[in-house]
């Protein structure tokens, strides 16, 4: 409202929203490094299309991953070490603990890259530029 030519806020939310977005963004943050990690892991659960041999200890069969393709889970150590942590407030990891992890990702100069952490990155990022957005449009 305006009151002799100056403009009087009489409820100034600007306060409230620089205190709440913070904790806003870190949410979307938190929400989306669990969602990398869950996708990282269900590339790994499904099918694949590699070859297939009998695991020496067990002498059950293994279909392994073709090149490009998500790795297959043989023991899940590389499955079960994918973790998310919150490391601030706004930031999140994504760690793999598993040391073959790397070469699975990238590929060796004798193995053909088996990425599941860059697909399960780029499958997240639409949802998380969207709630970004969303909630700039609610702070407008």
């Amino acid at each position: 409202m305006t009151k002799g030519g100056r403009i009087v806020l009489s409820d100034n939310i600007i306060p409230q929203l620089r205190k709440r977005l913070p904790a806003a963004v870190d949410a979307v943050v938190q929400k989306t490094a669990a969602e990398v990690e869950k996708n990282a892991k269900e590339a790994m659960e499904g099918p694949k299309h590699g070859r297939t041999y009998r695991v020496s200890k067990t002498g059950k069969p293994h279909t392994a991953s073709a090149p490009g393709e998500a790795p297959a889970i043989d023991t899940g150590l590389l499955h079960s070490s994918i973790m998310h942590y919150r490391e601030g407030v706004g930031k999140a990891s994504v760690d793999v603990y598993a040391d073959y992890g790397r070469d699975l990702e990238f590929g060796t100069r004798k193995m053909a890259a088996r990425p599941f952490l860059r697909p399960a990155i780029e499958a997240a990022a639409k949802a998380f530029f969207e709630a970004l957005r969303q909630l700039e449009n609610r702070l407008k």
